[in-house]
């Protein structure tokens, strides 16, 4: 058993020096590259080893790459920094590295000789920690949206939003569009009720809401198309029925000819003789639907009749009379399927699908008269919050970047600044952030930008087309082929390479993986110009060659009958004990928990890059499902509980649903409202009062209230010493009633109580740690609704109920406790055990109703009314879905390190008890391909048959149980520092003399808007500074005409102004972040504030304040002390932070205007004035 436990030094094999030379040529700035990675390759590696060679010095010794000429974009904010944090671990290890050992550092990331790095080289490379730390801005390692954003906030004007937009989460948008459609719904039922009443006809249980949701989603196609024809009703239902090629008229119309007039009456009735004189089946279902279609008095009646004769399951017949009949001539003339056909058949063909069309078009046309204006509203309610969605940042940033007036300046200004760009997890990459990453680099490959740089300026992508999993969000993995074949056209000296090797996972684990994807049958599909999920062969090559590695297919669960043994302490929509979803989670519970015991061992990489085996504990355990609902989620949770494993609770939930949420919540009902009983009965039994024996309490309460009391009532009156105490905590929450929530939240749970326990020591106790980021999520929504005004605890309860919002824990970082989640929160996560317990049901079909009809935005609720265009649609979403499907049980398989457990319960009516297209089917079918046979339990394995244990292991003691400190509140603060704003130096309001409007709020704004001015306008060439001016104070329609000229005019009276050059000058910045203390300033102070312009040169820094809101004193005398505190302040933060430069500060007056430098002396003076408490 020792010698088993030795460390293992992976194998040095070709394989493995073809995966080292291609993550070199990967990495090698000097090429524009498209990477294809395997999971596990190491591209995380590759993108940081490349951004480290582009910052290091080069061969020939020019300087590396500018920190800030960088851009790696990635697909979560979560790799952003994890990414981050190892560029900098990597630069900050070089920085105290020996010469040799530095070296080999560098001569193992570039491939070169150690004897050809110089003292100088090894200084720069040094040198990269400080001067990545230093570069304004940092690193640009960010996603998408962030440097949307960011574009977004440098570039307002020139992209229509408004300066200082906020970004909103989902859930506020969700909230916004709530809003905007029951407004649309309301006017509807005015102005166009039968539009509304068709729409909640066809949406079915879901109503009209079913199409506006969809709609919500794919908002621009319906503005694009709206737009296009003017948002004139008449003009897009014409351009309906060309696009569709659908019949003039209604369906009624089309109806009243069809079942009226153009019926062959006289012929039905002849034929009806001969079909009642046969008697045969076929025969008597005919002449019973035309006789019905003679009888009815409405054309719609009689096509519903008459149909049933022609179509079964919206299928013709195949035969519509028998023999006998047949011998009538008149009767094949109207009724014959065969060649050629009867005129009756072919007539209601053609006129279903007539009917279909014009379905079409009527059901489009009532979603755009109800939907439009909710989609406008939509639009205008964000404008008015100056708020941009995620949708809104990619869109605005891609117009920026395509506009023919604008791209070309912002192009210019960005070209001097981004000379390289990095994208990781291409595969994802929607098609219009492709275009607009085209954009962003089209100077790379072309024009004059490529020639401005000895250097070349080139992007690197990485991605693999089998982890695309995000199509919901608009990601088309054939767009990564395309780009590599369009950049490749552009640049033929664009490397294309391909990384196989897995530095994860075990030869057993891989070559199942190989297995799975490479027997897979082809998707069945609708269109040749889909490829089938294998239409390539995958081979993965493993770095732990060396290392044995486990795949287990367990057998399914079998059906059994269910005894409801817990009928009556069993919740009524929970699963029952002994379903095949509850038997299944107890097994792998159980056997989890056996593994751990008998200590059986798992593979762990050493600091050196060996392997060694150790014991298994419940942090290695990864079990990934589906879907969170349907109950195997939440009953694999509490199996393993059960068992004793410690679980870590689910990587997703929504906030209210969370029990220790609703605790929290509860408490702030119950300040506000004391007499709702129900609140207070879960008070009682919830952990701050813990009231859990119901015969002692409540069941007690509930007998000795008289009628009309409450509950808080007669608590009140009862005298036991426990009641009273738990009441006096009550008393004390309403007695805080009128705190801001946080600020409630934060006095429950810090603050000891009575007997002597925090909020968080009780939800500790009784929830355990699973419930802290729920909560904790919960504290921040309350602290970013105090920041959002006026705040108020019944408006924050009443959000909280009306929102659905849901947090996402981090999981990445095992805590010494077993993960659940989905495939899809597993994305980039691995574990060295991972259990698939959620593999027998199909791929579902598609949800969308809504689809691309030849250019036109089609809704199109049900299959069975879908006209060509849709079906095809629908036929190749469902195949596209179904490719997913197959991609997101790589994701799963992938994860794994060592060793692999794939089971699954009973699913669907018969045997063999799974989906013929599931994950199951595809893992079975993979076993058969490696040769594997069931043993006498059913069980298939591949790999090692014996897993190590070492010997008389027991469990091992949890070495992550937090400390009792976390949860006790802290001491009481002694001298804390102090955060302030250096307006709040001196406890006065400032005299102001408004010389605009009439009201502080006219003041004020107008000060908002003339800073606002000041913050962009610089930025752009002067001679476009006057129109910009004007464009941005067009679009405040609450200004008059005469405040937009008196706002221009002061704002373009400063930027012209001889005297005010240096203030922008290059290297000035507006709205300058200062933070920092300085011996000037009161002790323990720490001035967070901003200062409207900072210029910094090499010898002088410069502090200015525009000052809008009174007119200019005659010397620096008459200033305000508060503006000369604030002001003094700044200046000595900025002495500390620039010793050696000349710091200066001046207000500039815009009343004149006038830049008045205020003198060190009277700068001191303020601060002296201000040393008392704030």
């Amino acid at each position: 058993m020792a010698d088993d436990m030795m460390p293992v030094t992976p194998p040095d094999t070709e394989d493995y020096r073809r995966a080292n030379a291609a993550q070199l040529s990967s990495a090698d700035p000097a090429y524009p590259v498209f990477v294809m990675a395997n999971a596990g390759s190491g591209k995380t590696k590759v993108l940081i080893d490349r951004v480290a060679r582009l910052l290091l010095r080069r061969e020939d010794g020019r300087e590396g790459a500018r920190p800030d000429s960088i851009l790696c974009i990635t697909y979560t904010k979560a790799a952003a920094n994890e990414m981050l944090s190892r560029l900098f671990r990597t630069l900050g290890k070089w920085s105290i590295m020996r010469d040799e050992k530095l070296r080999e550092e560098l001569s193992r990331l570039e491939g070169r000789d150690k004897s050809a790095y110089t003292a100088d080289d090894l200084r720069g490379a040094r040198a990269l920690f400080a001067r990545a730390l230093e570069t304004p801005g940092g690193l640009r390692i960010e996603t998408i949206h962030a440097f949307c954003a960011r574009i977004l906030r440098r570039f307002p004007l020139e992209a229509g939003v408004l300066p200082g937009f906020t970004e909103i989460e989902e859930d506020e948008a969700d909230a916004i569009w709530r809003q905007a459609r029951g407004a649309a719904v309301l006017k509807a039922q005015e102005e166009h009720p039968e539009a509304l009443d068709l729409l909640a006809t066809e949406g079915g249980h879901e109503g009209a809401d079913l199409p506006l949701n969809a709609m919500r989603y794919r908002i621009q196609p319906f503005l694009d198309f709206a737009q296009a024809h003017e948002f004139d009703s008449d003009r897009m239902e014409r351009a309906l029925r060309e696009g569709l090629n659908a019949p003039e008229g209604s369906t009624a119309d089309i109806l009243d000819l069809a079942m009226g007039e153009e019926m062959p009456v006289t012929a039905l009735r002849e034929a009806l003789i001969s079909l009642h004189a046969s008697g045969k089946r076929d025969d008597m279902r005919t002449a019973a639907a035309v006789e019905a279609a003679l009888l009815a008095e409405t054309a719609e009646a009689r096509w519903e009749a008459y149909k049933g004769a022609f179509f079964g399951t919206q299928k013709p017949y195949s035969r519509l009379y028998n023999a006998g009949a047949g011998k009538d001539a008149n009767v094949v003339g109207l009724f014959s399927t065969a060649d050629p056909i009867g005129s009756e058949v072919s007539r209601v063909i053609e006129l279903a699908e007539k009917l279909r069309l014009a379905a079409a078009v009527e059901r489009n046309m009532a979603l755009l008269k109800v939907g439009l204006p909710a989609v406008r509203a939509y639009q205008q309610e964000k404008r008015k919050r100056g708020a941009l969605d995620f949708d809104d940042l990619i869109r605005s940033t891609h117009d920026l970047l395509k506009s023919r007036g604008m791209s070309d300046w912002v192009l210019y200004k960005l070209d001097g600044g981004i000379s390289h760009v990095l994208l990781d997890e291409a595969q994802d990459t929607s098609p219009l952030q492709w275009d607009l990453i085209s954009e962003l680099t089209k100077e790379f490959f072309s024009g004059q930008g490529a020639e401005r740089q000895q250097d070349p300026r080139t992007l690197f992508v990485v991605g693999d087309e089998k982890q695309s999993i995000y199509s919901f969000q608009g990601a088309e993995p054939a767009q990564l082929r395309a780009q590599e074949q369009e950049k490749g056209k552009m640049d033929p000296e664009l490397r294309s390479l391909t990384m196989e090797m897995s530095f994860r996972s075990s030869p057993e684990v891989l070559s199942y993986v190989d297995a799975v994807w490479n027997s897979a049958p082809p998707v069945d599909v609708a269109a040749d110009s889909h490829p089938p999920f294998s239409a390539e062969q995958v081979k993965h090559t493993a770095r732990r060659a060396n290392q044995p590695g486990l795949v287990e297919l367990w057998p399914v669960e079998e059906r059994a009958e269910e005894v409801d043994e817990d009928a009556w302490s069993r919740p009524v929509n929970a699963m029952r004990s002994s379903s095949p979803k509850a038997r299944l989670a107890k097994q792998i519970a159980r056997q989890l928990r056996e593994m751990v015991d008998r200590g059986e061992t798992v593979w762990e990489e050493l600091p050196n890059r060996d392997w060694k085996r150790r014991r298994m504990r419940a942090e290695d355990i990864l079990i990934l499902v589906r879907s969170r609902t349907g109950g195997l989620f939440d009953a694999m949770i509490s199996a393993l509980k059960s068992e004793g494993l410690p679980v870590a609770g689910a990587d997703r939930l929504k906030l209210t649903d969370h029990i220790g949420v609703q605790d929290c919540l509860n408490l702030m009902r119950f300040a506000l409202r004391p007499e709702r009983d129900l609140t207070l009965a879960e008070i009682l039994r919830g952990p701050f009062v813990g009231f859990v024996d119901d015969d002692r309490y409540l069941y007690r309460f509930g007998a000795e209230r008289g009628r009309g009391e409450t509950l808080w009532s007669r608590m009140q009156a009862d005298a036991r010493p426990e009641v009273q105490q738990a009441a006096a905590f009550l008393s004390g929450l309403l007695a805080q009633r009128h705190l801001p929530p946080f600020e409630f939240l934060s006095a429950v749970l810090d603050v000891p109580a009575a007997d002597g326990t925090t909020g968080w020591e009780k939800i500790n106790a009784r929830l355990g740690t699973p419930a802290h980021d729920p909560v904790e999520a919960l504290i921040a929504r309350t602290q970013a609704f105090d920041a959002t005004g006026p705040s108020s605890m019944q408006a924050f309860v009443a959000e909280m109920e009306s929102k659905t919002v849901e947090i996402k824990r981090d999981l990445a970082a095992p805590e010494g406790q077993v993960r659940v989640m989905t495939a899809h929160g597993a994305k980039g996560l691995q574990a060295p055990v991972v259990v698939m317990p959620d593999t027998t049901a199909g791929p579902k079909t598609v949800s969308d109703t809504l689809f691309d009809v030849d250019g036109l935005p089609i809704w199109s609720p049900r299959k069975d009314g879908d006209i060509p265009g849709a079906a095809l649609a629908r036929a190749i979403a469902n195949a596209k879905s179904e490719e997913e499907f197959r991609r997101l049980l790589y994701v799963a398989l992938t994860r794994a390190q060592d060793r692999l457990i794939i089971a699954g319960h009973w699913h669907g009516a018969a045997a063999p008890g799974y989906h013929a297209r599931s994950w199951y089917a595809l893992c079975e079918r993979a076993m058969n391909r490696l040769g594997v046979e069931a043993d006498e339990d059913g069980m298939m394995r591949y790999g090692d048959l014996t897993p190590l244990s070492i010997d008389g292991a027991g469990p091992e003691e949890d070495r992550h149980t937090l400390p009792d400190w976390v949860f006790r509140a802290p001491p009481e603060a002694g001298a804390a520092r102090r955060y302030s704003a250096a307006t709040t130096l001196l406890g006065q309001k400032t005299p102001v003399l408004a010389p605009f409007g009439k009201t502080r709020e006219a003041r004020l704004r107008r000060g908002r808007i003339i800073h606002t001015l000041f913050e962009y306008l610089p930025q752009l060439p002067p001679e476009r500074r006057d129109a910009a001016a004007e464009a941005y104070l067009e679009r405040l329609p609450e200004l008059e005409a005469e405040d937009r000229l008196e706002m221009k005019q002061a704002a373009m009276a400063v930027l012209q102004a001889p005297e005010m050059k240096a203030l922008f000058a290059p290297g000035g910045r507006a709205e300058a972040a200062i933070v920092g203390t300085a011996p000037e300033l009161p002790k323990g102070l720490v001035i967070n504030g901003r200062v409207d312009r900072l210029v910094v040169t090499d010898r002088d820094v410069l502090i200015v304040d525009f000052k809008t809101d009174q007119p200019a004193p005659e010397t620096p005398d008459g200033v305000a002390d508060t503006y000369m505190a604030q002001m003094g302040a700044y200046w000595a933060v900025l002495r500390q932070a620039y010793p050696g430069r000349t710091v200066r500060a001046a207000l500039c007056w815009t009343d004149g205007p006038r830049l008045m430098f205020l003198p060190a002396d009277l700068l001191l003076a303020a601060l002296k004035g201000a040393d008392r408490p704030v």
